[in-house]
């Protein structure tokens, strides 16, 4: 069974991998190009992959650089394809060549969590289980026959970074455990009722803004789902951005009856943490990024003074100040 590769980043590469170490035939690779400012790529190491088996490759962002469907369909020929770490959704000009269907691997249990960044989105919603499902392309998204999934269990205080170590493996498993009953056309498939399950929005790094009127679970899961090599959640400090890499909920936070959201109320120096209130408890933060550099909490925020956060009242201030300058430009 011809196999056409088509994805990138550490999970794609890590599954292609293991295909060719396990001898399955791979007759042509499309790598996707990651974003820029992504520090960890693999579009080199896929490169290797493909030089080492004499592998044709074609490396792209969008598909929309060549005919891809005619070098598919006159050059590669391929049985069937796999789609793993992509981004992009995949024409139906190309995902109905292979006899044998076009597959992906989603990084959730479909058809929970159709779309986009499933992962974190498991741990922003406080989710204790999610997967991956190997399952067939068609013309909705993330709605084709399933074919496998297995399931991952969340641990508490878990990190975007630790749950991907499992899904890459898991997904690494999953397409093992399957290929050689879709070679043989003895797999398992189940139609998807596409009018259950549900959809995450796609993110960007100012979705990471940190509400300190949430409660303190809330908070600490959305820094969790943006530890590195993820944006980052993230707050200011007196007018100044800066990301929270590490925190925890502070288990019976002593009360407070007169409550501001985001107020400093503890700093240690030696151990390096600082407290800040939440709608409903403390919230304890480790260290932070501040300018590029990453820091004991304690070194940045130095004041049980310091409110987290937009400073509203500040805010206020210079919008009514640009205001009065808009008024005087507009005016003879």
């Amino acid at each position: 069974m011809k196999t056409l590769f088509i994805g990138g980043t550490k999970r794609g590469y890590q599954t292609l991998q293991a295909l060719l170490e396990a001898g399955h035939s791979i007759c042509g690779i499309i790598s996707l190009i990651q974003d820029s400012h992504e520090l960890e790529r693999y579009e080199e190491p896929i490169r290797q992959l493909a030089g080492d088996y004499g592998i044709p490759l074609l490396e792209t962002r969008w598909m929309k650089d060549r005919d891809y469907a005619a070098i598919i369909r006159d050059d590669m020929k391929p049985d069937i394809a796999l789609v793993v770490g992509c981004r992009i959704m995949i024409p139906d000009t190309i995902y109905t060549l292979p006899p044998l269907g076009t597959l992906a691997v989603h990084d959730s249990l479909l058809p929970k969590y159709r779309g986009f960044a499933p992962l974190n989105w498991v741990l922003i919603n406080g989710e204790k289980e999610t997967g991956v499902t190997l399952f067939y392309l068609n013309e909705v998204m993330d709605g084709g026959d399933l074919v496998g999934q297995k399931h991952i269990l969340i641990e508490p205080y878990e990190t975007a970074p630790e749950l991907y170590v499992k899904i890459c493996r898991s997904t690494v498993e999953l397409v093992l455990e399957c290929w050689p009953q879709l070679a043989g056309e003895t797999a398992a498939r189940t139609k998807q009722d596409y009018t259950t399950g549900s959809f995450g929005c796609s993110r960007t790094p100012v979705n990471g803004m940190i509400d300190w009127n949430r409660p303190t679970i809330e908070i600490f899961n959305l820094i969790r789902s943006l530890c590195h090599p993820y944006p980052g959640a993230f707050t200011f400090l007196k007018g100044k951005k800066i990301i929270i890499r590490k925190a925890l909920p502070l288990q019976n936070p002593p009360r407070y009856s007169g409550r501001i959201p985001g107020r400093v109320v503890a700093i240690s120096e030696n151990e390096g943490f600082v407290d800040v209130l939440t709608v409903g408890g403390i919230l304890r933060i480790y260290s932070v990024e501040h300018e590029g550099r990453e820091e004991a909490a304690s070194k940045v925020i130095t004041s049980v003074k310091d409110c987290l956060g937009i400073d509203t009242f500040d805010l206020v201030n210079r919008i009514f100040a640009l205001e009065k300058i808009i008024h005087a430009l507009a005016c003879p």
